[in-house]
């Protein structure tokens, strides 16, 4: 059995650029405080999880052309990286290289989809726990082999989501919670969901019908079963109106997981790194990452 992190690195780095982007600078005046606490959550969460692995996740495309052709709307005005954020994950890459630790992306897809690749790879023994802010890894959680452990307060604060989890937070299995984020919508991907079906309601169309399927031809019925369509006439066209978007959803909101993936781990070098993070003003969390690393036996 493996033990294995799987960061977000987005998502963990934004959270503390933010949180740092004006505490923390280089010798020579550049902000590193993504860089700085990035470092610092992943030497906690090797503390305190004791992986066997650790896998750092890129986006290689945030906002991939597969699914822009499909909805260009999707993540339309997302505003850009702001002003020294790539180049503190540029210089990440080079941190973590020097680690040793595995580095991971799928061309041309995101994060999340990265990640979906890497846990369709595992074996059934093994434990798979992803770090992220993003709610979409939430299709991925499966007993007993991948959680859910979902940004709160950084990483000082995680909720920890197993199938009984996500159940009991959503009211839906996590097996079928695209189809929820697909009917309720996904305001962070710029995503819409289906006029006037709101969270309760998608919720209560999801525990009601075993797929989408179902409920489209409940929709079209003239005698829709009792639940939530039924006595609903104004749901019930809502939902034929959006026949077309919801076929678009279906192919863009899944996470893509048979893409091919790049992974790959530099040779750990201590000396190398410690120089590094001294020119960059980063020798502390640098030195508390390796004692961690050390500690927990990780790779």
């Amino acid at each position: 059995m493996t033990h294995r992190l799987l960061l977000d690195v987005s998502s963990l780095g934004y959270r503390a650029y933010f949180a740092l982007k004006d505490l923390v600078r280089a010798p020579d005046g550049t902000s590193v405080g993504a860089a700085f606490g990035y470092l610092d959550m992943v030497t906690k969460l090797i503390a305190t999880r004791r992986p066997d692995e650790v896998v750092h996740v890129y986006d290689h495309d945030w906002r991939p052309t597969a699914r822009t052709k499909l909805y260009p709307g999707y993540k339309a005005t997302r505003p850009v990286d702001p002003e020294g954020l790539p180049e503190q994950f540029a210089l990440l890459r080079q941190l973590l290289d020097q680690t040793g630790m595995q580095q991971a992306q799928a061309p041309s897809w995101e994060a999340e989809d990265a990640i979906g690749v890497l846990c369709a790879d595992a074996d059934e023994g093994d434990r798979i726990e992803m770090v992220s802010g993003d709610r979409d890894l939430i299709q991925l959680v499966r007993d007993p082999t991948v959680r859910l452990l979902f940004t709160v307060r950084g990483v000082s604060e995680l909720l920890e989501l197993d199938e009984a989890g996500v159940l009991a937070k959503y009211g839906v299995p996590a097996s079928r919670y695209a189809d929820f984020a697909i009917l309720r919508g996904d305001p962070s991907d710029e995503l819409p969901g289906v006029r006037g079906v709101g969270e309760k309601t998608a919720r209560a169309l999801v525990q009601t019908y075993g797929s989408l399927d179902e409920l489209l031809a409940d929709a079209s019925s003239d005698t829709p079963v009792a639940g939530p369509l039924k006595g609903k006439p104004a749901i019930r066209a809502r939902l034929r109106e959006a026949e077309e978007y919801i076929a678009t959803m279906r192919r863009l909101v899944p996470i893509e997981s048979e893409t091919p993936l790049e992974v790959w781990a530099g040779r750990r070098d201590d000396d190398a790194l410690r120089a590094l993070a001294e020119r960059h003003g980063l020798r502390g969390p640098v030195v508390r990452l390796l004692a961690a690393m050390d500690s927990a036996g990780s790779s």
